[in-house]
C-alpha cells in the first residue's frame, strides 16, 4: 500500500502531538505564574520575581482599542500612575512586574493589559518582554512614588 493511504492518520497524529505539547507547556506556564515565576524569554529557564512591586501604568487606549506590536507600542505609550483610582473611566492600564533569570541573569517584564470594570480587572492581554525598553518607565514610576511629583 502507498503511504498516502495512511496520510489522514499521520496528519491527525501530528496535530494531536502538537496540541498535546502546547497543552503541557500552557499548563506549566500557568503553574509557574501561580507561584510568581515565569519562563525566561532568552534561555527558557524558570525566572523569579526580581521585585515584589507591581508598577501601574496608564494606556492611552479606550476599552475597545487595539495595538499591533506590544513590544514597540507599550514602552512608548505607557504613563506612570500611583493607583487604580487614577485610571479614568473607560481607559486601560497595565501592571508591570520584573523578573530575573537565575541561569542567564537577564531581566524581563511581564505586562498585564487590563480594563477596570466596576473594580474588577478585565485582562485584555499579557506579554513577557525584555526589560531594557521599560527601564526608563520604571525609573520614572519610582521617582514619582518617592517624590509624589509627576515626571
Amino acid at each position: 500500500m502507498d503511504f498516502t493511504y495512511y496520510l489522514p492518520e499521520i496528519i491527525f497524529s501530528v496535530i494531536l502531538a502538537v496540541a498535546l505539547i502546547w497543552g503541557i507547556l500552557f499548563i506549566r506556564e500557568m503553574v509557574l505564574h501561580s507561584k510568581g515565576k515565569t519562563t525566561c524569554i532568552y534561555c527558557k529557564h524558570t525566572t523569579s520575581k526580581d521585585s515584589p512591586k507591581k508598577y501601574l501604568f496608564l494606556l492611552p487606549i479606550s476599552f475597545g482599542g487595539t495595538y499591533e506590536d506590544a513590544e514597540q507600542y507599550l514602552p512608548s505609550h505607557l504613563r506612570p500612575i500611583m493607583g487604580t483610582d487614577h485610571i479614568p473611566t473607560g481607559k486601560r492600564a497595565c501592571w508591570v512586574e520584573l523578573y530575573r533569570c537565575s541561569r542567564c541573569g537577564k531581566e524581563q517584564v511581564t505586562v498585564t493589559d487590563f480594563l477596570l470594570v466596576r473594580g474588577v480587572e478585565d485582562v485584555k492581554g499579557t506579554y513577557t518582554l525584555p526589560y531594557e525598553p521599560f527601564q526608563k518607565l520604571i525609573d520614572r514610576w519610582e521617582t514619582m512614588a518617592v517624590t509624589g511629583i509627576h515626571v
